[in-house]
């Protein structure tokens, strides 16, 4: 399912939402088709039916807006390490490096 916000007659986003996906069923192709469709055409995607409360999520989503609120200096405490665990700098990744200038 694709949903796209509206302002006036411009659309701001486009954003898939996709069912929760069972990675151990083998017969997965057409929903890793649309995983993939929604990766390659905006980058974001929405999983629904994962039977995850809400309750729980706002609480991971204040700690992790708690966490980026704290001082650099604080969050360099835990810069990624080898198993890129951690916090990661602003413009310190080159994901693309033929095609990326700023980080």
């Amino acid at each position: 399912m694709e949903n796209q916000y509206q302002n006036g007659t411009e659309t701001l986003l486009k954003v898939s939402t996709l069912n929760c996906i069972d990675l151990s069923n083998p017969d997965i192709h057409q929903s890793v088709s649309l995983l993939k469709q929604a990766c390659l055409d905006c980058g974001f995607f929405y999983v629904i039916n994962h039977g995850i409360s809400q309750e729980f999520m706002d609480e991971v989503f204040g700690q992790s807006k708690s966490f980026f609120e704290l001082p650099l200096n604080e969050k360099m405490k835990v810069l990624r390490n080898e198993k890129h665990r951690g916090y990661t700098p602003v413009l310190d990744e080159l994901l693309d490096p033929d095609n990326q200038v700023h980080g």
